[in-house]
């Protein structure tokens, strides 16, 4: 495998990554000040109304993320397929965002708290921004163009917390909130923008024929895509329609909104693999996306044991970051970080399975997820309130993911090491029992031993060959542009 083959995705998602990972200290600050000014009450809400909003504009760009990517990734001259790619987004999220706002009323009531209508349609203005901005990520992404990638994720969290921490503290509360989302986005786009330059638009008769390649290709991963959306955020949306508490919510979403960096990872690495693949495949190098295959199918197991430790120390997470007013959601964020972990592997089966053509395929592993979901959700809940709703995500996310690893198995003729298997789950029980067992009273020692314990599993991956350290110097490096990366105008 050729240098570049083996090392670009993982030294370019590993920047994104890092990017993206800003949302840990400014998302991190953001909702420590927020749940301190808004109450468990008021972040409640705020919680529930953007995680509406994010599921819309996730499903919006996820119905096209995949075949965008794909699409552009396999031509040369990319530019009328970006530009086709980009229409479609913004035709998306426009829509979307207009339907929200004429529908604001009744879906805030159907959520069970109609104080949300204004904060609702605040928030769907910002509908056709994200996703436009998502449309021109994932051109990026498909020519290889990472370091912008990360550059313009990091100035959109950046400027929200600064945003966000400026408006509420001049008394605006929940819009305010919302308000310095909007601003962070604008700034995504405007930079977005920038770095893509002009884009020249086909022929009338070609242009339809890029949409209607888009579109075909688009059909299932879109079915996909909405399930899996709705999967990831409709325990919350369960929880409220089934009566909690505002209070309730907000535990639960704090915990949720933790796992968050599992997300994020999974956001840098899937479509950087997809981008690759399909590269590839065009170039005939077969070999290498056999190769690459096994090593994303190893990297959930990788993850496992710092979820485990996660889990382990919930308690002392939601202290440190939330405050005592929190420690309920402990329980529920210990399931949702394991089940986190387990989204991973149905994301990245997914995300080969579209490289290969299967995206009918992707339907029948992600569609039957939401309908467990549900069924689990509502005998659980009533019996164990949000414990059970994390329980039942945790239940059904590993259950796809045997059932993603097993379709991976039968087509690609691909499969998980056993030894990687073997170690990350061991890992995992020893983490796990550490971080509870361990205990420590102060934010200093929580920071300590949380650093420790994650410096000694990462020891124990490199001593056991898990993780390559052959990879490491590639991945810290700067990331080279692509031959076909866009230059700015």
């Amino acid at each position: 495998m050729s240098d570049s083959s083996a090392h670009r995705p993982w030294r370019g998602s590993a920047w994104i990554f890092a990017a993206e990972l800003l949302i840990l200290p400014t998302g991190l600050v953001t909702a420590g000040f927020l749940t301190r000014r808004l109450g468990p009450e008021g972040y409640g809400l705020l919680t529930l109304a953007a995680t509406a909003m994010a599921w819309l504009q996730w499903t919006a760009s996820s119905m096209l993320a995949r075949a965008s990517n794909r699409a552009i990734a396999a031509v040369g001259d990319w530019r009328p397929v970006a530009a086709e790619v980009m229409h479609l987004h913004l035709l998306a999220g426009g829509g979307l965002g207009l339907v929200v706002l004429l529908v604001a009323p009744w879906l805030s009531a159907f959520l069970g708290h109609p104080v949300l209508t204004p904060t609702l349609r605040l928030l769907a203005v910002e509908l056709p921004i994200l996703v436009l901005v998502q449309g021109y990520r994932g051109a990026l992404i498909a020519n290889g163009d990472h370091t912008w990638v990360s550059l313009i994720s990091a100035v959109r969290w950046i400027v929200r917390m600064l945003a966000v921490l400026g408006l509420v503290s001049l008394g605006w509360s929940i819009d305010g909130a919302v308000a310095g989302m909007v601003l962070s986005s604008v700034a995504a786009l405007l930079l977005s923008r920038w770095r893509i330059g002009p884009l020249r638009r086909a022929e009338p008769s070609e242009r339809r024929a890029v949409r209607l390649g888009l579109l075909t290709m688009a059909a299932p991963i879109a079915m996909a895509a909405v399930g899996a959306r709705l999967f990831e955020r409709a325990d919350l949306f369960l929880l409220a329609t089934l009566g909690s508490t505002a209070t309730s919510l907000g535990h639960y979403g704090a915990a949720q909104n933790l796992t968050i960096v599992l997300s994020l990872l999974t956001g840098a690495v899937s479509p950087v693999v997809l981008a690759t693949v399909t590269r590839m495949r065009r170039d005939g190098s077969d070999a290498d996306v056999r190769m690459l295959q096994v090593d994303v199918l190893r990297l959930p197991f990788l993850l496992l044991p710092f979820a485990a430790l996660a889990a382990g120390a919930a308690p002392e997470i939601m202290r440190v970051i939330y405050g005592a007013a929190f420690l309920d959601a402990a329980v529920p964020f210990a399931l949702l970080i394991l089940g986190a972990t387990a989204l991973i592997a149905v994301s990245v089966s997914t995300v080969l399975l579209v490289a290969s053509n299967r995206a009918w395929h992707v339907v029948g592993l992600t569609a039957p997820m939401l309908v467990a979901l549900v069924v689990c959700t509502l005998l659980l809940v009533p019996r164990y309130g949000s414990t059970g709703a994390a329980l039942a995500s945790v239940l059904v996310s590993t259950g796809a993911a045997a059932a993603g690893q097993l379709l991976i198995a039968r087509f690609e003729s691909v499969h998980v090491p056993l030894r990687t298997v073997v170690v990350g789950v061991g890992l995992a029980f020893a983490a796990y029992a550490v971080g509870a067992e361990w205990h420590v009273s102060t934010t200093v020692g929580t920071v300590a031993k949380l650093t420790a314990i994650c410096v000694l599993l990462v020891s124990a991956l490199l001593l056991l060959r898990e993780i390559p350290t052959h990879l490491l110097p590639f991945v810290a490096a700067p990331v080279e542009p692509a031959k076909s990366a866009p230059s700015a105008s």
